[in-house]
């Protein structure tokens, strides 16, 4: 039964990198690949029938995890507190400025919310990839199968301290941050036409050719 759970879950959170991926990588290219506001909302259009739909995904994979392993989901939690409270935090700007950047005609306040956009879906998609860093790395777990670890400590994966971020953990993020923007760029690429849509089309290449040097 535990083993059906966990494919349960992994495929969850494997929906939810699928279809909010392109959302996070359109997010990273709303200040880049739009160039004035009619582009942008064209963007933004783009992803807004299917936006909250697709992190429900996410809340899904938490609610599994809270009640088929109560166990694992208090160590990563309590591990990984600070980057989960910012990953929260990074979700809720992206959301409040979606909401609130057409709420006022004034190109600062458009500007702000736009900025908070872009900085909220880069900061996910590099942060995801930490995490699956991590995951891969491994953590240290105590004797009562616990774990906390700082932000950082000296950079280093085979520390015998380390910190959530090091070498190998920001890797993963920044490939994970190129292989998103691909995706939201290829959707755009589908989504939009002309000039913008052209713009995706190399956007996508850079970023796929990006993910593969990464990769290697």
């Amino acid at each position: 039964m535990q083993t059906l759970w966990f494919i349960l879950v992994a495929f969850m959170l494997t929906m939810y990198v699928v279809l909010d991926g392109f959302d996070l990588g359109a997010g990273v290219m709303h200040l880049f690949a739009a160039r004035d506001d009619r582009e942008r909302r064209t963007i933004l259009r783009a992803i807004g029938p299917v936006w909250d739909g697709n992190e429900v995904w996410l809340i899904a994979a938490g609610g599994t995890m809270f009640f088929t392993f109560p166990v694992l989901y208090a160590s990563s939690f309590s591990g990984f507190y600070l980057p989960l409270i910012m990953v929260l935090w990074f979700l809720m700007l992206r959301g409040v400025a979606v909401e609130l950047r057409s709420h006022l005609p004034n190109p600062v306040w458009v500007a702000f919310w736009d900025g908070l956009f872009f900085l909220g879906s880069t900061l996910l998609a590099f942060f995801y990839g930490v995490a699956l860093g991590n995951v891969i790395r491994g953590v240290p777990l105590n004797s009562t199968g616990t774990f906390f670890l700082p932000l950082w400590t000296d950079f280093n994966p085979y520390s015998l301290n380390p910190g959530i971020l090091d070498w190998y953990t920001i890797l993963i993020g920044l490939l994970a941050l190129a292989a998103l923007t691909a995706h939201g760029a290829n959707y755009l690429a589908v989504k939009t036409e002309g000039i913008l849509q052209a713009r995706a089309r190399r956007i996508a290449r850079l970023a796929w050719l990006s993910t593969i040097v990464l990769t290697v």
